[in-house]
């Protein structure tokens, strides 16, 4: 084929529920010159709701990509690849598979990290199964009798309890052991098999400033690599100060009340510094009663031996020894899924014909995209304009709204307040009705969507706006149809011409024309 300019563009989301999958087909004229997929994940779906987007997508991308990207090992961008594996191994290629630095396997400084990462995975994996089996244990609810606000207090725990468990799935993989316990299985299977069971002619692995210019049937394409970053402290920071990251939609303080203490070691003992509490209070036994983690089995909530040391503890007797270092969990299940999110493969790709930018961050939560402003993009830095990567902010015309539109997944003023072209358009992946309940408490965060409407005149697209309230008077649906009456007449058609909906629900489609 000929190694002409991209002309247009076809970004399409497919909705499979709150997850990620995207196709971008670039046009050369009428001729197809470049194809590109970007994740194919959903929260916690089976094969029977994935199977009919993935036969679309195979079907529109004449079963080859030129590119497939995985930005994160999270459930909500992977899952689809392990749930409808046949299709995805067989009659479907890949030329190249892009990845974030920290996923090239065999190099010695990510697998020390992936090591330390799989154990605190392993940690969150098995201390939420173990608090789900507490909290449902005739022992933990009957302590709450006669307490005056029992049935409150057992609602909250039963939510933390399953956020928790969310947290885990959205991170780690399970599998059924004999009908009953969830185990820890390891790595994600989806990623697993796009790295050694699909057809991949070869894959990349980049660290950010890296720029990827003259791509085979990518003519007059920029890639810019934006994230992951390489430094640990921030690639664990969740949020910023006022005016660097977006308030909470319900203004909750941001607090570290959880210990990260426990860390799963495949060792003969845990060191004490790792027990969730001090190692005299703890004993082992080959009792069926005793919970065992790893190689620690905790003493069993009722038994007289451990008596004594719950009287001293309980100064009401709500408080339980037995359950309340489980509770320490949370926030290790929040500072791994911002890790994670962290880690995203974020890139900006940019038209040079117009020097227009298409932005697709994965989940990048703040550390990320406070890090992009750091970047040394060396000989691509003019040094009389603006920072590179604020510019290529400016021009951005297209967003892929980071972690679904969550209050972390958005820089303020280093992202979406330099988002300043009066084309853009966003696609948010959101979904009431395929979604982890604890998520709606989160998402859509109302200040980013409320500078999204503005911005956008209300060319924000949702994978399903259907369920999801704007306030109390108005649905989320109508907040849009009203925004989008503040488009002139030419930016209305321009609009209504370029964007359609698949009649039978599988994606939103938009085109970008040069």
């Amino acid at each position: 084929m000929p190694n002409e300019t991209i002309t247009r563009v076809q970004i399409r989301m497919y909705r499979m529920g709150t997850g990620d999958c995207f196709v971008l087909k670039f046009f050369s004229g009428t001729k197809i010159a470049f194809k590109m997929m970007i994740d194919a994940g959903v929260w916690q779906k089976g094969k029977d709701h994935i199977e009919p987007f993935v036969k679309d997508l195979k079907k529109y991308v004449n079963n080859k990509v030129d590119v497939l990207v995985v930005t994160h090992e999270h459930m909500d961008h992977v899952l689809a690849f392990q749930r409808c594996k046949d299709l995805f191994t067989q009659g479907f290629e890949v030329k190249q598979v892009w990845m974030g630095w920290t996923e090239e396997d065999g190099d010695p400084k990510v697998e020390k990290w992936k090591k330390n990462h799989g154990e605190k995975k392993k940690a969150l994996a098995m201390s939420a199964h173990f608090l789900d089996r507490a909290v449902n244990s005739m022992d933990f609810r009957e302590q709450f009798n006669g307490h005056r606000y029992a049935d409150q207090m057992l609602s909250l725990r039963d939510n933390q309890a399953s956020v928790i468990g969310d947290f885990a799935e959205l991170n780690t993989d399970f599998e059924q052991n004999l009908g009953v316990d969830k185990v820890y299985k390891g790595a994600m299977e989806g990623m697993r098999i796009v790295k050694e069971d699909m057809n991949v002619d070869g894959f990349r692995y980049f660290k950010p400033g890296r720029v990827i210019k003259n791509h085979p049937g990518a003519n007059g394409l920029k890639f810019y690599v934006l994230g992951p970053p390489e430094l640990h402290d921030t690639v664990e920071k969740e949020a910023g100060g006022p005016g660097e990251s977006f308030e909470h939609s319900h203004n909750m303080e941001d607090h570290r009340a959880f210990s990260e203490a426990l860390q799963m070691q495949d060792q003969a003992e845990i060191p004490s510094s790792k027990l969730p509490f001090d190692e005299k209070f703890i004993y082992t036994d080959d009792s069926e009663e005793s919970a065992k983690i790893g190689n620690l089995e905790l003493l069993d909530p009722w038994d007289e031996r451990k008596q004594t040391v719950r009287e001293k503890y309980e100064a009401d007797t709500w408080r339980k020894i037995d359950y309340d270092w489980l509770y320490s969990s949370g926030n290790l299940a929040l500072r791994m899924n911002s890790l994670t999110n962290n880690l995203s493969l974020a890139l900006a790709i940019e038209f040079e014909s117009t020097g227009q930018v298409l932005l697709f961050p994965g989940d990048a939560e703040f550390g990320s995209w406070s890090s992009w402003h750091n970047i040394d993009w060396g000989n691509e830095q003019d040094p009389n304009k603006k920072h590179l990567t604020e510019d290529l902010l400016n021009r951005t015309i297209f967003y892929k709204v980071a972690h679904h539109m969550s209050h972390n997944g958005t820089a303020e003023r280093l992202g979406l307040d330099m988002m300043t072209d009066p084309k853009l358009t966003a696609m948010a992946t959101l979904d009431y009705d395929v979604i982890s309940s604890g998520w709606k408490n989160t998402m859509p965060n109302k200040f980013i969507l409320n500078d999204l409407l503005l911005k956008t005149k209300g060319r924000l697209i949702f994978s399903n706006e259907t369920g999801i309230p704007y306030d109390k008077q108005m649905s989320l649906t109508d907040k849009i149809a009203q925004t989008r009456e503040k488009m002139d007449s030419t930016e209305k058609a321009d609009f209504e011409s370029n964007f359609k909906s698949d009649p039978n629900g599988l994606f939103h489609e938009l085109t970008i024309r040069f």
